[in-house]
């Protein structure tokens, strides 16, 4: 097998239960060229942080439900892949929606 790319992912997380404020964790996550975000994201939490949440669906960019900040931009995750950026990626929930549990919003001020 091939040595795998590794990038770095910084994740915002936040649990209302035990965190005062949001902070930033950081993870290694191997990849190739097909390795989508919502594919590093099911990497870090079943090989790294359990605890991890996140909203996604029909993994084919039509449903809008693992829409996230990347580097600051809307982007949905399962169109989004690793290799369009270079060794480093800030991922923060969708902004202007409160934060319910790390990159989970609560959607309902569109209702």
């Amino acid at each position: 097998m091939a040595n795998l790319d590794k990038m770095t992912i910084e994740v915002l997380r936040y649990n209302p239960e035990s965190d005062s404020e949001p902070h930033l964790d950081r993870y290694e996550v191997p990849y190739d060229s097909q390795t989508s975000l919502l594919d590093a994201l099911g990497f870090i939490k079943d090989e790294l942080e359990p605890e991890l949440s996140y909203r996604w669906s029909c993994r084919m960019a039509i449903c809008g439900s693992c829409g996230m900040m990347v580097n600051g931009k809307p982007k949905l995750a399962c169109k989004t892949f690793l290799r369009d950026y270079s060794g480093f990626m800030r991922i923060e929930p969708l902004a202007n929606f409160p934060i319910e549990r790390d990159l989970v919003v609560d959607f309902k001020p569109l209702y």
